[in-house]
């Protein structure tokens, strides 16, 4: 896949804001294993690593948000504006490709990561999908960090569908309310081989799907019937 021309950075700018402004507008709930809930500023954030799907993206940017994670973002124009968003929270980025050279883009995240304790968020199926099956990125950055890697699903009553995207990657309409599941913790040895890093992979995949399902079962559960402008992401 080509990377696309980048945009000029004004306009990545203040794309990037106005993504802080509507994530400003939003009710997130976090839901955890346990059935208690949180908020985003309430959540006890740290050594993780947060795993998510690119559908959900533009849902959890702004809530990891508070806790400035550190992660990765590839080249090209989308690029550009998601990382102007993601640092207008105070968050780190790491440019890579992770469609080629991918273990290289990994290595630098490993690399460049801060001495504190803050989590890391991680997209698991770009660049190209299938979309919500996880790649072995995650798995071997947990692995030789020692952090525990962590599912996240997200889902919104309110939302629409990016384009003719293939991961179906939505927005939440502003004002809407957004249920962040935040899944069971995996915890990954070091060490691992091929097979074992696509077993964990395979794990993964089963809790994002998971994490998804409660999220929406919770917007179908709680939220009034939809009207003509809704619609679960």
């Amino acid at each position: 896949m080509k990377l696309r021309l980048s945009l000029p950075r004004p306009v990545a700018r203040a794309l990037g804001r106005l993504y802080g402004v509507l994530h400003g507008t939003l009710r997130v709930e976090g839901l955890l294993p346990d059935g208690s809930r949180v908020t985003p500023a309430t959540y006890p954030f740290g050594r993780e690593v947060f795993a998510l799907c690119e559908r959900d993206a533009f849902a959890l940017g702004g809530a990891l948000g508070r806790a400035r994670f550190t992660t990765l973002i590839a080249p090209g124009r989308d690029g550009d504006w998601a990382t102007e968003a993601v640092e207008a929270f105070g968050c780190r980025v790491v440019r890579g490709a992770t469609e080629r050279g991918g273990a290289q883009a990994l290595a630098r995240l490993l690399r460049d990561l801060p001495g504190d304790d803050g989590p890391l968020a991680l997209v698991v199926d770009g660049p190209l999908g299938p979309s919500g099956i996880a790649k072995g990125g995650a798995v071997v950055c947990a692995a030789r960090t020692g952090r525990p890697l962590r599912p996240l699903g997200a889902a919104s009553r309110r939302a629409v569908v990016v384009g003719r995207s293939w991961s179906k990657i939505w927005i939440p309409l502003p004002f809407s309310r957004v249920v962040v599941v935040i899944g069971e913790a995996l915890s990954v040895p070091a060490g691992l081989d091929r097979a074992g890093r696509e077993r964990f992979a395979a794990e993964l995949t089963l809790r994002l799907a998971e994490a998804r399902r409660r999220a929406l079962a919770e917007v179908a559960k709680r939220e009034d019937a939809p009207g003509a402008s809704e619609a679960a992401a």
